[in-house]
């Protein structure tokens, strides 16, 4: 699959967010509660660093997530929304509903595969040494690289990037495409950069404006016991609504990006 334009395909996922904000928020209500009182429970239990166990009490969250990821897809594809509304002609329904049960269950269980996967590629980078530490804070990263740490973080990194498009697989099993022949027809190493390129620029504006946000309330909690765990409970709140906004956003766009290539092969085809 060739690349696809970054600045339109995120555009489209920022328009698609604002246009249907009222049906995002309602549609997204239920998945964000749901990861807050996971995230909180992985807090209170101190398993910040414990990606397994913290993947493990993020399951629901998973699914919640998938779910509403799953329906975005299918708004962005193929028009549809939630809830299913009926015609009345009952053959034509039960065919249409078993079809959109289909895809919304196999985009949600990619997602939870997906997201446990990269949970447990993260405890294994964590776990070798790659992961933030005490004394990273003070020293320059390029003080702790020998050349061979240079070539390895290197190789990591073009790594992630090819593989970056397999964190999508979500999006084809949302609309029953076959997975296989999707992967086939990605290619190209630019459709890995397209996608990173279309997430990066649906993600920083949003993480900015968490951190000016995060600026300006922080003043405004003092310095007791009390008002300290008040930041903590609203840093956290803000940070799972960042995550859930930026992956509307993302979602949509990438959504946007492969369903244009896709239409454009099938048409040369």
């Amino acid at each position: 699959m060739a690349s696809f334009d970054v600045i339109e395909a995120a555009g489209f996922g920022y328009r698609l967010a604002w246009t249907e904000r009222r049906y995002l928020m309602r549609l997204a209500a239920f998945p964000f509660l749901i990861k807050f009182v996971c995230h909180i429970t992985v807090i209170a239990l101190g398993w910040q660093t414990d990606f397994i166990r913290q993947a493990l009490i993020s399951l629901p969250a998973y699914f919640a997530e998938g779910w509403l990821y799953a329906h975005l897809v299918r708004l962005v594809f193929l028009e549809q929304r939630w809830p299913f509304k009926f015609s009345g002609n009952q053959e034509k329904d039960m065919a249409s509903l078993q079809d959109r049960a289909q895809g919304v269950l196999g985009g949600m269980l990619f997602y939870v595969l997906i997201r446990f996967l990269l949970a447990g590629l993260i405890a294994i980078v964590y776990a070798q040494g790659y992961g933030p530490t005490e004394d990273m804070g003070h020293t320059p990263p390029s003080a702790h690289m020998s050349p061979t740490d240079l070539i390895v973080t290197t190789t990591i990194l073009l790594s992630i990037i090819w593989a970056f498009r397999f964190l999508w697989l979500h999006i084809p099993a949302a609309v029953g495409y076959p997975i296989r022949k999707f992967i086939i027809k990605l290619g190209s190493y630019k459709a890995s950069l397209a996608m990173v390129g279309t997430w990066l620029v649906c993600f920083m504006p949003v993480f900015f404006f968490f951190n000016v946000l995060i600026s300006v309330i922080f003043p405004l909690f003092g310095q007791e016991d009390s008002a300290r765990l008040q930041l903590d409970f609203t840093i956290n709140f803000l940070s799972d609504l960042l995550d859930i906004m930026s992956g509307i956003i993302a979602t949509a766009g990438i959504a946007y990006g492969i369903r244009i290539r896709l239409s454009e092969k099938q048409k040369q085809a």
